[in-house]
């Protein structure tokens, strides 16, 4: 994708530009920055939406349809071979910046406020991601003592229940989802892991090209900057043999950039009886914590960052059949060249005066 909106080149949480902007168009804040105006709205417009019926099908929130949507993002009917519609693919940034601009227009649409905008989770900062976990915006890690459900802030178990899950099928492989957030922050299976640095941030944005062949999750991180943000590292090929792609990585390797984040924040382990649970970022049904629109949001950030250090570099001519003129799915309304740059859809991110 060539440039869009400078986001200047500086991955932590720049002071929020005085540039003008075009009538419209607004910055999405760090969420270490938000007012308690924005925190407020932003919060009552997400629980708005997870009370709302969606307007295709009355069974479900509104909100419950962005997380069946990215679940089913990943069956193998939708995939190119190895290649995904929307992860281990070309097409991991510019379906999620559309998804992410349909949930905005959403929480628009819900609460009547034109300018609300989601709030970008900077985890390079720590101040970010106290702003992000507190008790007014997404609310903390979960209580061991409840199995790792959130009890504090607008989220809570008993508060927010979640109503879209994966398949039955596919949770055998990362615990029973529960219809309450699960967060248990810094492990994998038994393993600490840690967020993303800037030296981390600052080594992906200095990958020259936009993606490279194979275009899954194999493509070289050296050399395809969508593999890099996503964070595969030594992926094995993906199994398809209950109908929905799994992909995991040699054992041993490390999970890095995007990929950590969900891992970070919902952690994986196996009980006293050896039943394996989940924390909510891990399925497939990850946007069933709203955490995961602050995360994607930088991860969106940081590619339009890139875009601005690499202006010459665009989405490829023909990758794994995808053009810039491909509908994405499943919304076919969508081309990826239509979400080449922020401002066009109505926001930018913060650049250091």
């Amino acid at each position: 994708m060539s440039a869009g909106c400078s986001s200047g080149s500086s991955t932590s949480s720049p002071a929020t530009s005085t540039t003008a902007l075009p009538d419209g168009v607004l910055e999405r804040p760090n969420a270490k920055d938000l007012t308690d105006a924005q925190r407020t709205a932003f919060v009552g417009a997400l629980r708005k939406l997870q009370t709302t019926p969606y307007p295709g099908d009355a069974t479900i929130s509104w909100y419950g349809q962005f997380v069946r949507e990215h679940s089913q993002a990943f069956s193998c009917d939708v995939a190119r071979g190895p290649v995904g519609a929307v992860h281990n693919s070309p097409l991991f940034l510019p379906w999620h910046r559309e998804f992410l601009v349909r949930l905005e227009n959403a929480l628009q649409q819900v609460s009547g406020d034109p300018s609300l905008r989601i709030p970008y989770w900077d985890w390079t900062d720590p101040a970010s991601t106290a702003a992000v976990f507190s008790p007014d915006l997404m609310g903390g890690e979960g209580d061991p003592a409840q199995d790792y459900a959130v009890t504090d802030g607008p989220f809570a178990k008993g508060t927010y229940t979640i109503d879209a899950f994966d398949p039955p099928v596919v949770q055998q492989g990362t615990g029973v989802e529960q219809p309450f957030i699960v967060r248990r922050f810094g492990t994998f299976n038994g393993q600490a892991i840690s967020l993303p640095t800037e030296s981390d941030v600052s080594d992906a944005l200095a990958v020259a090209g936009y993606d490279v062949g194979p275009w899954d999750a194999n493509a070289d991180s050296h050399h395809s900057f969508r593999n890099n943000l996503e964070g595969w590292r030594d992926a094995l090929p993906p199994d398809c043999s209950n109908g929905w792609q799994n992909v995991s990585q040699v054992e041993g390797s490390p999970h890095t950039m995007h990929n950590v984040v969900h891992l970070w924040t919902g952690g994986m382990w196996k009980d006293e009886a050896g039943v394996t649970h989940s924390g909510s970022m891990v399925p497939n049904a990850s946007p069933a914590d709203p955490v995961f629109f602050l995360h994607h949001a930088n991860v969106d950030r940081i590619w339009s960052i890139w875009q601005s250090e690499h202006p010459d570099q665009t989405f490829p001519a023909s990758a794994a059949g995808f053009t810039p003129q491909t509908l994405m799915w499943p919304w076919l309304d969508r081309s990826i060249a239509s979400v080449e740059t922020t401002e066009s859809l109505g926001y930018v991110y913060p650049s250091a005066d």
